[in-house]
């Protein structure tokens, strides 16, 4: 099939299906939405949630073993640990290409690991 051929079938299936008039037609609009509803303060008030057992143990870990690391662990599989989404910035990441900094990490948690069902982990150097 020529492209030409490809644009004809295109816009013979267009002309067949037309777009309801009330639904953006380039992908760049903006959504329709309802009535915007009031502006309500109660969501600023809302303190952050208490972390969990077991993002203390591994945040503990990780900062108790690098020295001065940037920390921050988050349990994502709703508060059962068994996915961790991991944040580590520290100096000895420094040279090191990204799966050494993740070896280095996983070599650290490797206990750790063996528990859990996935873990996502981010590194990076100062």
């Amino acid at each position: 099939m020529t492209t030409r051929s490809l644009y004809a079938a295109r816009s013979l299936v267009r002309a067949a299906h037309p777009r309801p008039a009330e639904l953006p037609s380039s992908r760049f609009a903006p959504a329709l939405s309802p009535r915007p509803r009031a502006f309500s303060a109660s969501h600023l008030a809302r303190e952050a949630p208490q972390a969990t057992d077991g993002e203390k143990a591994l945040k503990s870990k990780l900062e108790e073993k690098l020295q001065g690391a940037k920390v921050d662990v988050q349990d994502v599989s709703g508060g059962c640990g068994s996915f961790y989404a991991i944040s580590v910035e520290h100096e000895a990441f420094k040279g090191l290409t990204m799966i050494k900094q993740h070896r280095l990490v996983n070599d650290l948690l490797k206990d750790d690991i063996k528990d859990m069902h996935g873990l996502q982990l981010k590194t990076k150097a100062p």
